[in-house]
């Protein structure tokens, strides 16, 4: 990130050229930009995201700023590079500027970051209700699944859906869920061991698989 002439210049009484100049005020405003970035998405209603706010590196790579480690939702993780000038600085950048959040690798502008990672949350939430809704279904049937039962397998889930692996006394079922509502009266289909199908069908498929319960039976 460099800086342009524009930018070098006091933006509501700040001077951002004498803040780049002294490393302890970028560092400062980099971690008090990474709060506030927390404190939006929590503002848009995600779980709170982590930020490692004490754990910031600079790096040659990207000047004047700071890589953070951050999770949003908490157990996806990646890293947030944050700029070290003050926050309306930031949030006054357009996509292509100087003053970009890169966001694992990708550049955002303030506003684009924070719609994406709110959709984001938004989608996991919904997978994560889907998952518990099948989960007690099931057990609503005598299937005794615990939480240790119920695992994510990161390597057949894609941007839109989380495959699980259900075990039980020896068996398993993968199912993949969506980021879209699945349950009664829902047309929205969910894959069990990659066949598509909607609430009812996707449920006593999983159950022949767990059990010696066919379907239809």
């Amino acid at each position: 990130m460099t800086m342009t002439e524009s930018d070098d210049v006091c933006r509501e009484g700040c001077d951002v050229g004498a803040i780049l100049a002294d490393e302890d005020q970028v560092a400062a405003c980099a971690r008090a930009n990474m709060a506030a970035l927390v404190a939006e998405l929590v503002e848009r209603g995600c779980d709170e995201p982590w930020a490692g706010l004490e754990d910031g590196e600079a790096d040659d790579e990207w000047p004047d700023c700071l890589q953070f480690s951050f999770e949003c939702p908490p157990g996806y993780e990646g890293d947030i590079v944050m700029p070290g000038v003050p926050l309306e600085v930031v949030k006054g950048g357009e996509k292509g500027g100087s003053w970009e959040v890169v966001h694992n690798g990708v550049a955002y502008a303030w506003g684009d970051l924070v719609d994406e990672l709110s959709a984001f949350d938004a989608a996991r939430r919904t997978i994560w209700a889907n998952r518990d809704r099948l989960v007690a279904e099931l057990v609503g049937r005598g299937l005794r699944l615990g939480e240790e039962d119920v695992n994510s397998d990161a390597d057949a889930s894609g941007d839109s859906w989380v495959t699980y692996h259900l075990a039980l006394e020896g068996r398993g079922v993968r199912v993949s869920i969506p980021d879209v509502a699945v349950g009664p009266g829902l047309a929205q289909e969910m894959y069990v061991e990659g066949y598509p199908y909607v609430w009812e069908a996707a449920v006593e498929a999983a159950v022949g698989a767990l059990t010696d319960i066919k379907p239809g039976r």
